[in-house]
């Protein structure tokens, strides 16, 4: 199924020209899961295209086995999906697969496209360690940029801040110049941000050499803080003070006991918005 529409997000001028052209949405019908979708959208570009995933896996096996989720379940669900990225201007094609299990089904449907969209998990950080829920399992497993959607509050468009946290490390020009153009497309502020630790005084002014280069790439404005702190609070406590809409990071994908001193999962399961967690690989590429 196909759904097309007219009207296209405003500052995207082609899907070639886009970050993020083909995009997979994992739907489950919880409230993050559309935000996921309509947030995609945003990011599509003219001509950008989303495939809506509903993943409905098995209770049981051999010959009792049945869906998880029934067909008309599913099929709300996907009715759903597809209204908002008609409402969006952004094509989009509906996918359901039965097998298990669902986060392993939606990162192997993930693996070649730009982009994958899902709802923000609901557990809290500690518990997230010991679940198995798709969000949770794609924050240590994604090979392509992860966007975790969380339901956004109504924000004028002039309004709009794009938050980037820089480490200073290798790959992270790259962050910013995408976060830049995110920035653009979408007519929002956006702030570098970088904890200061000791001993980080290459990296510092890295970062610095960055804030310059973005003062010239984001449109309308852009600013650089250089806060002391642990990354993670400082990231979520300056996402919260401009009242950002969106986190640009990047994440080494630990798991295990790394987990503990993991920053983008802090980031993911105590900030207050949406966070866009980008691969090193898909930096080092760029």
């Amino acid at each position: 199924m196909t759904v097309d529409g007219a009207i296209h997000p405003p500052g995207s001028d082609s899907a070639e020209g886009a970050a993020f052209a083909d995009i997979l949405c994992a739907v489950d019908g919880s409230p993050e899961s559309f935000a996921a979708v309509e947030q995609a959208a945003g990011l599509a570009g003219r001509g950008g295209h989303l495939t809506l995933l509903e993943v409905t896996s098995y209770d049981f096996q051999g010959a009792n086995r049945g869906p998880a989720v029934g067909p008309l379940q599913a099929k709300r669900t996907l009715d759903r999906a597809a209204e908002l990225a008609r409402e969006a201007g952004v094509s989009a094609t509906v996918e359901v697969d039965p097998e298990s299990p669902p986060a392993q089904v939606v990162l192997d449907w993930a693996a070649e496209r730009d982009l994958l969209a899902i709802g923000a998990p609901t557990t809290s950080w500690f518990r997230g360690m010991f679940t198995s829920g798709v969000a949770v399992s794609a924050e240590g497993s994604f090979s392509t940029p992860l966007l975790i959607a969380r339901l956004a509050r109504e924000v004028p468009t002039a309004d709009r801040h794009i938050l980037v946290a820089s480490d200073g490390q290798e790959g992270s020009d790259q962050l910013v110049e995408l976060a830049a153009g995110l920035a653009r497309a979408q007519g929002a502020d956006v702030t570098l941000v970088h904890a200061v630790g000791h001993g980080s005084g290459a990296r510092r002014r890295r970062v610095e050499e960055q804030a310059r280069a973005l003062s010239q790439l984001a449109d309308p404005a852009s600013e650089l803080r250089l806060e002391r702190g642990h990354a993670r609070t400082v990231i979520v406590e300056t996402a919260g003070s401009i009242g950002a809409s969106l986190i640009v990071m990047g994440s080494r994908r630990l798991t295990g006991p790394l987990v503990l001193g993991s920053v983008s999962r802090r980031v993911v399961h105590q900030g207050h918005c949406s966070v866009l967690l980008v691969p090193p690989e898909r930096l080092l590429a760029g």
